[in-house]
């Protein structure tokens, strides 16, 4: 038989199982509690983005454009020409240097952006962005590789409006120029690339040298170049420099305003312009300043064009159609020899001499073709190795 004490630890033991019994019920219901919880804030949030999403349909704006409809300082109206097709310009066995044919054409205040060695998957699409937002067409001289390696975003430079030209395809000095037999590969290889891009047949046939194609003993690539412009016309394609640039390959690194102010330094007012710049992977300071440019040629009266929309007329249909001043003709067509643009410089100058004929130094730099420059203004273009 049990005695007293036997009793009391049983009643004991009995409690202890009592207590943790009650203990395992709490944590239980707090348990479901804490999920009961959780189920109804998730609940919650459903139905709260169930309703905003109804909302936005409701309104026709779909969730992922929220960002496009934020409100932006409107850009300013823009001058735009849309590009014709090419006509009327001289024939590539005529002239096939495109920059002496727009200085010549008769236009008044044309300008033509342009943009080399892309195109790249950081900088091309922030200048295309510019672009768009100012309803401005430019000419982009593109590296075939590159189109190669980023063949969406070349489409996109041709699907929104802007002409696409050859520049070569690996921009190498050295392979490109080491005679005219592997610069016009390499030009070929290119325009296959471009055609492969836009799905033309015969897209415009424009090319930029590398460097430039200026004339310059100091240019130890020149003696090549001056023979591939004529292999150039034997494959039907024009080649275009420029008369005015921004600078963004030009000794130490400058920011936007600087950029807009060496490139109205270096430019003659106007005139018909081909600005240089370059949408390589570093030029991040030409997508800051493209919107200052921009808006410095439309406050100056000029409209856009891409570089297969030149308006040409001869210059001496120009000059005939314009008033008499009394002054005899032979005053006032002032003729400058081709072999004198030829002589220009292919190095980089941040300092361009003003005289018509530069001496072929490394400081020099090349003086653009046009007639009676203005007294006292600088010279344009300075070259890009």
């Amino acid at each position: 038989m049990p005695t007293p004490s036997e009793f009391e630890m049983r009643r004991r033991e009995r409690r202890r199982r009592e207590r943790r019994r009650k203990k395992r019920i709490r944590a239980a219901v707090i348990l479901i509690a804490l999920i009961g919880l959780i189920v109804i804030v998730c609940v919650a949030i459903s139905t709260c983005a169930k309703r905003k999403s109804e909302e936005n349909q409701q309104t026709d704006i779909p969730q992922t454009d929220l960002t496009e409809v934020t409100p932006t300082p409107a850009a300013p109206a823009v001058p735009t020409v849309a590009p014709t097709p090419v006509s009327g310009i001289p024939s590539v066995s005529e002239n096939n240097d495109l920059l002496e044919i727009v200085e010549e054409s008769g236009q008044t205040k044309h300008v033509y952006l342009t943009f080399d060695d892309g195109p790249t998957e950081n900088i091309t699409p922030q200048v295309l962005d510019v672009l768009r937002r100012y309803n401005v067409k430019a000419t982009f001289f593109e590296v075939g590789s590159l189109i190669k390696a980023n063949p969406d975003m070349a489409r996109r430079v041709y699907e929104e409006g802007h002409l696409i030209a050859n520049h070569s395809n690996g921009h190498n000095y050295e392979k490109l120029y080491a005679s005219t037999e592997t610069f016009i590969n390499e030009i070929n290889e290119c325009y296959e690339a471009i055609k492969s891009v836009t799905g033309e047949a015969e897209p415009f046939k424009l090319i930029r040298f590398p460097g430039g194609s200026y004339n310059s003993s100091a240019d130890r690539y020149s003696p090549v170049k001056q023979q591939c412009k004529e292999t150039l016309k034997e494959y039907g394609f024009y080649y275009c420099d420029w008369n005015a640039l921004n600078g963004d390959a030009e000794g130490r690194t400058k920011n936007a305003q600087e950029l807009l102010d060496y490139m109205t330094d270096n430019m003659y007012e106007d005139e018909n312009v081909v600005v240089l710049m370059h949408d390589a992977a570093t030029k991040q300071a030409t997508v800051e300043s493209l919107p200052l440019i921009i808006e410095y040629f439309i406050n100056n009266g000029y409209t856009f064009h891409r570089l297969d929309d030149v308006q040409y007329q001869s210059m001496t249909a120009a000059q005939t159609s314009e008033p008499q001043s009394g002054v005899s003709s032979d005053d006032e067509d002032t003729d400058y020899d081709s072999s004198d643009t030829d002589a220009d410089s292919d190095t980089s100058s941040s300092s361009p001499s003003p005289s018509s004929t530069p001496s072929v130094t490394p400081s020099a730099a090349p003086t653009p073709r046009n007639t009676m420059p203005p007294s006292g203004s600088q010279t344009g273009p300075i070259i890009i190795n």
